[in-house]
């Protein structure tokens, strides 16, 4: 009986310290993802076998998009896999895709919510962090010792001025899902 309510505690606990919020998702029939970065898993077991989470960044056309995909297989590495493939993502913002059907549910989770924001040199970000570079010649990937990197633009408002930074990232290290490191912001 001990044991009973010390496991209700514990559930009671981890529903209480995540985040909860309504949102609506739609889902993509046709798309111009063009790529996908900065995934985050969460898998937690299901009748049917692993359940996996995935919530991922796309440039959609011109501009970061937060997609989460999400299925059921007998093991984790397939229910992420196939969580992962972004014909089936969910985009979680406001689009205008060719086609697309809506649905709203209540969510909980304790993964961290990525958004474009202002960074520093020597930060240490997720891809999508930083705007997508206004240039499309500019948003390719380049290799810089035989880093990955990319430009970036950022934005800021200071009194009643518009200041446009550039600036350039480069992967931490060679693992696939690492984050990227600041290099320099003019």
């Amino acid at each position: 009986m001990k044991q009973l309510l010390l496991i209700s505690l514990c559930l009671a606990s981890s529903v209480a310290n995540a985040e909860c919020y309504m949102r609506s998702t739609v889902k993509l029939t046709v798309s111009q993802i063009t790529l996908a970065v900065d995934p985050q898993h969460l898998v937690v077991p299901d009748a049917r076998g692993k359940k996996c989470v995935v919530r991922y960044r796309v440039a959609y056309p011109d501009k970061w998009e937060t997609v989460e995909g999400e299925a059921v297989a007998k093991t984790e590495l397939d229910a992420c896999a196939q969580a992962a493939d972004v014909k089936n993502g969910y985009i979680l913002e406001d689009v205008r895709p060719s086609k697309l059907t809506a649905d709203n549910q209540m969510v909980c989770s304790d993964l961290p919510d990525i958004r474009v924001r202002p960074v520093q040199r020597g930060e240490t970000v997720w891809e999508s962090e930083v705007n997508l570079h206004n240039n499309p010649m500019e948003r390719k990937y380049f290799y810089y010792k035989d880093t990955k990197c990319r430009m970036f633009v950022e934005r800021d408002a200071r009194n009643q001025n518009m200041y446009m930074y550039q600036g350039i990232i480069c992967k931490k290290d060679s693992t696939l899902n690492s984050k990227w490191l600041v290099l320099d912001k003019y």
